[in-house]
């Protein structure tokens, strides 16, 4: 059986679905009471899990669940380190000591974005709440060995992204948005991420895997990519320095690559295209969770 932990969320519920329709028994966790079903059970990870028991042996676990939102984890470290750390590392260890593999869904921002294309060695150095608790949690995961994967993942976009529906709304009805200048992401489609993380189930390559766009790219590029793909006035995107700005949150990183090699090579897999993945966001968005040919995406 394959357990998908957090299959509400946006990687979790699409990665649940194509398993299912590709004939895998898969279970999900949710924390929905009144999603609880034959496919569902309940888990949450803010409790104490000592007492919960795995609906049935598990022999791939996905662990997707967990409080993503950079300003959540900032406000409230406390809370959010209860589910980001402690609870995701007590059930990777219930799991595992069941004789599961596990696969963690971590990210960039356990660096510090002054570079590109991190290699996966490097040491972890993060700047913001939310690195810091991702990187707390690969550490305790790590000791598993070969029973674990840790995929690093950049910024994976949805057809739902709240971002790019709100800049595309403001183009298409005249409006300015005023993207940072300064401030860079490497995105990947969703369908994207789920084809990779099928293949990593598949194949059960232990140690870390990032996953990334081919290159960084700056929101104000992104919105001008937007422009052209909506054929709308350009002199509607009027960028801004991040550090001029009211912006009040955590440190944004430079750069938001990371170095793919093991993607390539271990999973064969190529990295997105960066520029086709936005183009993507604001001409079509329902095609970013497309479903992806391995063979179209692997490396010759």
């Amino acid at each position: 059986m394959i357990l998908i932990v957090g299959s509400d969320s946006a990687i979790g519920s699409t990665l649940m679905v194509q398993l299912q329709r590709d004939g895998d028994h898969v279970v999900g966790t949710t924390r929905r009471r009144d999603s609880l079903d034959e496919s569902h059970v309940y888990l949450d990870l803010s409790s104490d899990i000592q007492g919960w028991h795995l609906p049935a042996t598990v022999a791939v676990a996905v662990v997707c669940a967990g409080i993503t939102r950079m300003e959540d984890c900032r406000r409230d470290p406390v809370s959010t380190s209860r589910v980001n750390v402690h609870g995701v590392s007590a059930l990777v260890e219930k799991l595992v000591e069941d004789g599961a593999f596990v696969i963690f869904l971590s990210t960039n921002q356990v660096f510090d974005g002054s570079v590109p294309y991190r290699p996966p060695d490097d040491p972890t150095c993060p700047i913001t709440e939310y690195g810091r608790q991702k990187a707390q949690a690969e550490r305790q995961i790590s000791p598993w060995g070969d029973a674990a994967c840790i995929v690093r993942l950049t910024k994976v976009l949805t057809p739902a992204d709240p971002l790019i529906r709100q800049w595309s709304h403001a183009l298409v009805k005249g409006e300015a948005i005023h993207p940072f200048s300064d401030v860079c992401m490497a995105p990947m489609p969703l369908g994207y991420t789920r084809t990779m993380l099928q293949q990593a189930i598949r194949l059960r390559i232990p140690g870390i895997v990032q996953a990334s766009g081919s290159h960084d790219i700056t929101y104000a590029e992104a919105a001008h990519i937007g422009v052209e793909s909506l054929g709308v006035d350009p002199t509607l995107v009027q960028p801004v320095v991040a550090a001029e700005s009211d912006f009040q949150g955590e440190p944004l990183p430079a750069h938001t690559t990371l170095n793919a090699d093991r993607l390539k090579y271990e999973i064969h897999i190529e990295p997105p295209d960066t520029r086709r993945t936005i183009e993507m966001a604001f001409a079509s968005p329902s095609s970013l969770s497309y479903p992806l040919n391995v063979a179209d995406l692997s490396i010759s």
